[in-house]
């Protein structure tokens, strides 16, 4: 049975229902291909308990959500008009990675929603593929460019597309035609981007998902020393980056790291792109978050609940986060390690440490 109720949660409201959860978010996404009356969403519960999960549409700095609750070992329907008012993009999230999330227009196959946000990302495909239908969503507040490169078997570039996205949250759709056949399709945006692609099999629409086989390379201010700050969870969902050119900071983060009864929270304040520097250290794709540590103020014992959150939740909710004002106080995140230079700029972690 699923239970449908139209909320509109504040950042703080959030964070008083998830802050204090260990477990990271999983959000899927579901760009604007289909309309409304014409798509469904399916939802199936593998696991022996209930789960619930958020429909999200985006409207300027709002985000409403209809919520699910899905009983065990079964399966819901929702139809696009429940979510939908019109032909839009929507996002859908859950904590339990025992839900699955599918869509279907109007009697076509049921395609798996995922989650990859990587401005570098890759569609590989069946060996006679001629022609793709491509639905890219734009997940940067700001304009967003992207570049499309398609190979044949023998790894030579066949045809190539430069796109321009002037808006968050907007949809590109297009089919794309080839002289020959592709095996993949190479996507490289400026910023944070989801794809989804399809193509025909003999008579029957599929999809491939998209596949982030390597970091984004940033380039990182030099001048800067960089810090990774999560929780102290044995097994870390979330981590971003912050960067210091005080050296007294730099010298009380360090102190942090040696002697764990000195941590603090971190406060300091954020703007929008990552600066070269901040990434979902421990995300899927390690994406660039589109928001960056431009100053911290202090390290305190104590913070104010308005700024309190995660990386996740505030790259979820930017754009109110930036209108009231950029501070972020993380309550249960500590600065847990420095980080070389190459550290930052690859996205990789050196084995002799790994994670702390």
């Amino acid at each position: 049975m699923d239970l449908g109720i139209k909320t509109s949660l504040t950042l703080s409201a959030w964070i008083l229902v998830f802050g204090l959860s260990a477990h990271a978010s999983e959000v899927v996404y579901l760009p604007a291909y289909c309309e409304p009356e014409r798509l469904t969403v399916f939802v199936t519960n593998k696991s022996f308990e209930p789960e619930r999960l958020w429909a999200q549409t985006r409207f300027e700095q709002e985000i409403q959500e209809l919520h699910y609750d899905v009983e065990a070992r079964s399966q819901i329907k929702i139809r696009g008009s429940e979510f939908l008012p019109t032909k839009m993009a929507a996002s859908f999230k859950y904590f339990s990675k025992s839900l699955q999330v599918t869509s279907s227009c109007e009697g076509s196959p049921s395609i798996p929603l995922t989650s990859t946000v990587s401005p570098l990302a890759t569609h590989y495909l069946p060996a006679n593929t001629k022609s793709v239908k491509m639905h890219l969503l734009n997940l940067f507040l700001r304009s967003n460019s992207v570049q499309l490169k398609a190979f044949n078997k023998a790894g030579t570039l066949v045809d190539e597309k430069s796109l321009l996205f002037e808006n968050y949250y907007d949809t590109e759709s297009f089919k794309w035609s080839f002289s020959q056949p592709v095996v993949r399709i190479e996507i490289k945006a400026a910023e944070r981007l989801h794809s989804l692609l399809l193509y025909d099999a003999n008579g029957t629409e599929k999809s491939s998902p998209s596949v982030s086989l390597t970091p984004v390379i940033l380039e990182p201010p030099p001048q800067q020393t960089y810090f990774l700050v999560s929780t102290k969870d044995a097994r870390a969902d979330e981590a971003f980056v912050v960067g210091f050119t005080d050296q007294s900071q730099i010298k009380t983060a360090r102190e942090q790291i040696q002697n764990p009864s000195l941590e603090k929270i971190l406060v300091a304040g954020i703007e929008l792109g990552h600066g070269g520097f901040n990434r979902a250290f421990y995300g899927k794709d390690k994406a660039p978050y589109s928001w960056s540590v431009n100053r911290v103020d202090a390290f305190a014992d104590f913070a104010h609940i308005d700024c309190d959150g995660s990386p996740d939740l505030t790259e979820e909710r930017l754009m109110s986060k930036l209108n009231e004002g950029g501070r972020i106080c993380f309550w249960r995140y500590r600065i847990v390690r420095e980080l070389t230079y190459e550290e930052v700029r690859s996205g990789k972690l050196t084995p002799a440490q790994g994670r702390p």
